[in-house]
């Protein structure tokens, strides 16, 4: 997870310096290429031998590669044949693999199918899942029909109905959550076999609270600038073009209000008349630093999506891949408290420096 959380920031970067392959249209077709790739598109090809890091995002996306980096992919159908030096990532509704991944391979789908060898870890997500293939390292699958054949290490199974081909081999420990125990006649379990039921308290200790906490940061931020989008939405367009644009204008000015509003504040503190407005102008500047760090994020999500027209619905999606782009980098400590040193005194920046252009173009049209 960290390593695509990593991957995922590397991407921001390449992508604000135009160092990326960016391919956005209704049909695309990728041909050996070396530089990371971004696609956004309805149905996407991708054939050769692609250099570093791909990602994906479609109704289709049909790739036969050998990839020498990170493969995500997010789409309603999806082929992947060949093979992966690194971890792929796959969302969809109908998967198919087929090949090598020399990392890890996580899918979540509803018709999963796979052929291939892993030389990490699996975890697979889904309604019907059908695996064939040998598994180095330790495999989580959850489904409602479940085939399996092959070696694996270490397997747990979430499921009511599991098929296993015959020969299949377990070296490690089989654990399976189900509200029967099974008998597994086809398959070679060299550790333990252990049954477990689904119980609501097992759900619980598989989903960590740090996971409960990510969704809760991403929805905290994401419900206030959507009421924002829905009420002003040229101020949250403005100031996050501000931010963006005028990064180093914003981050100055940010900087110097920030510093003078933390020494002016204790100062109304020391009357016991200035208590309440002091706790006022305390809360009023905590929300503007909580909200501001965004802004420069949301900017990253509207260049990503610079050939969509300036409409409030792609304003939304800018915001939404933007807070999301906060959350995963979030979860990294270091790279969060670089990322908040960043973007807090370039948004609060971006607001102040669009009220003070307000004013202006108010004062010239002599509404004040």
């Amino acid at each position: 997870m960290k390593k695509l959380i990593i991957f995922t920031f590397s991407f921001i970067i390449f992508v604000s310096y135009a160092n990326s392959k960016v391919f956005f249209g209704e049909r695309i077709k990728i041909e050996n290429i070396k530089e990371e790739i971004f696609a956004l598109g309805n149905k996407i090809q991708v054939n050769g031998e692609l250099g570093s890091e791909f990602i994906g995002i479609g109704e289709s996306i049909i790739s036969s590669v050998k990839i020498n980096g990170d493969y995500i992919g997010i789409g309603s159908k999806q082929e992947l044949t060949g093979e992966t030096k690194n971890d792929v990532y796959l969302l969809g509704s109908d998967i198919e693999i087929n090949g090598k991944i020399n990392g890890s391979l996580s899918v979540f789908g509803k018709n999963v199918l796979s052929n291939c060898n892993v030389s990490k870890n699996l975890r697979m997500f889904g309604e019907k899942i059908i695996f064939r293939g040998n598994v180095k390292g330790n495999t989580i699958i959850w489904g409602e029909n479940i085939s399996l054949g092959g070696n694996f290490k270490n397997l747990v199974i979430h499921t009511n109905k599991i098929k296993f081909k015959e020969n299949s081999i377990v070296n490690g420990n089989l654990v399976y959550y189900s509200t029967n125990k099974m008998d597994f006649k086809n398959v070679k379990i060299r550790g333990k076999k252990i049954w477990k039921k689904p119980v609501s308290k097992t759900v619980k200790e598989k989903t960590p609270f740090f996971k409960l906490k990510s969704f809760y940061n991403f929805f905290s931020l994401l419900f206030p600038f959507l009421f924002m989008l829905w009420l002003t939405p040229n101020l949250l367009s403005q100031t996050a073009t501000y931010s963006g644009k005028k990064f180093f204008h914003c981050f100055g000015i940010g900087l110097v209000f920030i510093l003078i509003i933390l020494i002016v504040v204790p100062i109304i503190f020391v009357t016991i008349i200035g208590i309440p407005f002091g706790l006022i102008v305390s809360s009023i500047f905590i929300s503007f630093l909580y909200i501001s760090r965004v802004f420069p994020l949301i900017f990253v999500g509207r260049k990503i999506l610079f050939k969509l027209p300036e409409k409030r619905i792609t304003w939304f999606f800018s915001t939404f891949i933007g807070i999301l782009i906060f959350t995963l980098i979030s979860k990294i400590p270091d790279l969060k408290l670089i990322l908040n040193l960043i973007t807090v005194p370039a948004g609060f920046g971006a607001i102040i420096l669009g009220r003070i252009d307000l004013f202006k173009k108010l004062k010239k049209e002599k509404f004040l």
